[in-house]
């Protein structure tokens, strides 16, 4: 029997092709990357239990591993549906006060919009975010930090400051005109 490093290098060279092709036909090409590695992960920690017919296990594992994926994605578009509920049912309760805050969450992009509802309005922690967002604390602080960066550039253009007024006094020149 060969090494498992040797085993799990020719797995990969005669099968990984198979396997994404495979999960190009379940998910988009971004997540079949993410299908591909995640099926050999778990072909690495079962090595030894990976029957003679290899191929049809990988589709099997790469079949599951895609619809959790799929799974994942309806939980992220219900959290998105709801979070934007809530948006909507805050605006109507406050107007005044939640217009700009709402107006510029409309304009972030949708992950920066999560985080930041995440933690604000679902008063989660930031690891806790992290969790539920499946990314690192230190991945997390960046992304939070941009985000904020992005909420207040958007919350300026969508309610800026009332031009200045000089309130220093008139010279008035002789004769009575400005």
């Amino acid at each position: 029997m060969p090494a498992p490093e040797e085993h799990f290098t020719r797995l990969w060279r005669d099968h990984a092709p198979a396997v994404l092709r495979y999960a190009r036909r379940r998910v988009d090409d971004e997540q079949a990357d993410e299908v591909v590695a995640e099926t050999f992960v778990v072909a690495w920690r079962r090595l030894a239990e990976i029957p003679a017919a290899e191929l049809p296990w990988l589709f099997g594992v790469a079949r599951r591993v895609s619809a959790n994926i799929r799974r994942s994605d309806q939980r992220r578009h219900a959290l998105h549906d709801r979070m934007a509920e809530q948006a909507r049912l805050l605006a109507q309760a406050e107007p005044r006060r939640a217009t700009p805050v709402l107006a510029a969450l409309a304009v972030l992009p949708d992950d920066d919009r999560e985080l930041l509802m995440l933690l604000a309005w679902d008063g989660l922690t930031r690891h806790e975010a992290a969790v539920a967002l499946g990314c690192s604390r230190g991945t997390l602080a960046v992304r939070l930090h941009r985000a904020r960066r992005r909420l207040k550039a958007a919350m300026t253009l969508a309610d800026p400051e009332p031009p200045t007024v000089d309130h220093r006094p008139a010279v008035v020149a002789p004769g009575g005109a400005r």
